[in-house]
């Protein structure tokens, strides 16, 4: 059994024994004589890497019963460390044999850059029937492996708090959620590497400063990005540090706070068309909430005749993403198979894509070089210009006779090549989008999609 002389706290107490007179690092309640808690101060080992304290409960400890701090519960406890034992730090704790929230090792708001604690949360003890309760910490990985190691003096000190100071666990999402106008929700935004890449770098600049100033004590670390949505978990010091920082965030407005952990600014990437963004918690008392735009899809006159334009009439889509290759100057635009949209009416039952049309410029037809069908099997073909009537800039890719089984499985790209200078939106008619129409055999059918490089 290893003694010691013990700093106690609650709200927090701490004996005069101790070394560490700023422990626990935060303005308050530290007399004794104001409590009636306290532990032993004798520490016992009942098994490998387990410290256990035992935990006392007297009436006449407290000086004067009067006093708030005599008449509370006992919500933690807090043992100073060493700040080498944070690095990997894992832990496990119990209070008379049932388990508690994970044990965490962080630097208090406003300590020295030296002062850290460990804290063990969720203790739910109270009253007389805390008297003898034990409270274990058993230590599972880190460089501290034992009290001794664990703290910074022969000395050790711990301080026991009540719930008016219990931190704060939040989860913030930010996710892209579905409108009525998407036909076929399968976004997975964030499962692209790049949008989570710049997702995580945004939360966490976002969280930066409050994990610098003590008010995040854990978390943050762990970003996780899952289709339409990216999380991040913390730990609150307190809920009222918590909701400052809430507050302080949301203050931001949801172009930093919302829209720059999507990847943009100002208008929607065309990708997010007809989706709404937004971040929420799981925690009112110290979680973020902010809904940023609803993104509308863009609209086209084109193409110019009598045909069922809506996206998802036909089981034939657009990619929205246009592929570039920069070297050969050559953009190329994908076709995919899905379920159709529920009442596209006969559309839905298509099962041929006859050809392609697109809104292109015909002022501008001899900078093009070349348009070549592209196969998953490696297979291609090659297609000459074929203009619609004068005035209405629709280029023509025909005899295409692409069944859904073979779109499926093949894969198929239409590539468009240019002289040096010119890109696939300079010969665009819109000015951000490049628009292309999916013709079934009778043309009376024509779903219209936008892409974007």
């Amino acid at each position: 059994m290893r003694r010691a002389a013990v700093a106690l706290a609650l709200l927090a107490f701490v004996a005069a024994a101790s070394a560490q007179l700023q422990f626990p690092y935060s303005g308050c309640t530290k007399a004794l004589s104001k409590s009636k808690y306290s532990v032993k101060p004798v520490t016992t080992f009942p098994g490998t890497n387990t410290i256990c304290w035992t935990v006392q409960y007297s009436n006449p400890q407290c000086t004067n019963p009067a006093e708030e701090c005599c008449n509370t519960d006992l919500h933690k406890l807090q043992l100073d460390v060493k700040p080498s034992c944070a690095t990997g730090f894992r832990a496990t704790a119990t209070v008379n044999g049932q388990g508690t929230p994970a044990p965490t090792i962080y630097r208090p708001p406003n300590a020295g850059s030296d002062q850290f604690v460990l804290s063990i949360p969720g203790l739910g003890l109270n009253g007389p029937s805390a008297n003898g309760a034990s409270i274990c910490l058993t230590l599972t990985g880190g460089s501290c492996m034992s009290l001794a190691a664990l703290t910074p003096s022969p000395v050790w000190s711990v301080a026991l708090w009540d719930d008016a100071h219990q931190c704060c666990p939040v989860c913030a999402t930010w996710a892209a959620i579905a409108g009525p106008s998407v036909v076929v929700d399968d976004l997975n935004f964030f499962g692209d590497a790049g949008n989570c890449a710049t997702g995580k770098d945004v939360i966490s600049e976002l969280f930066a400063p409050y994990l610098e100033d003590g008010t995040i004590i854990a978390g943050t670390d762990s970003i996780t990005c899952n289709g339409n949505k990216i999380t991040a978990c913390a730990t609150t010091f307190s809920k009222e540090k918590g909701a400052k920082m809430a507050n302080e965030l949301e203050a931001l407005g949801p172009d930093a706070l919302v829209t720059a952990v999507f990847g943009f600014s100002g208008d929607c990437p065309l990708s997010l068309a007809g989706y709404s963004v937004s971040v929420s918690s799981n925690n009112d008392d110290c979680g973020i909430f902010m809904a940023g735009p609803a993104c509308a899809p863009p609209t086209t006159p084109f193409p110019f005749c009598v045909c069922n334009k809506a996206q998802g009439a036909t089981p034939f889509y657009l990619d929205s993403a246009v592929e570039v290759d920069t070297a050969a100057n050559e953009y190329c635009l994908s076709v995919y198979t899905a379920a159709a949209a529920p009442g596209g009416g006969a559309c839905a039952s298509a099962t041929t894509m006859k050809k392609a049309e697109f809104y292109f410029d015909y002022s501008m037809r001899w900078k093009l070089t070349g348009i070549t069908i592209k196969y998953a099997n490696g297979k291609t073909s090659t297609r000459s210009q074929s203009w619609g009537p004068v005035g209405d800039n629709t280029l023509k890719v025909s005899d295409l006779n692409w069944k859904t089984g073979d779109v499926a499985s093949l894969k198929p790209k239409i590539c468009f090549k240019f002289k040096s200078g010119t890109s696939l939106l300079d010969f665009s008619m819109d000015s951000s989008y490049v628009w292309a129409s999916l013709f079934n055999p009778d043309q009376s059918c024509c779903p219209t999609f936008p892409a974007q490089e």
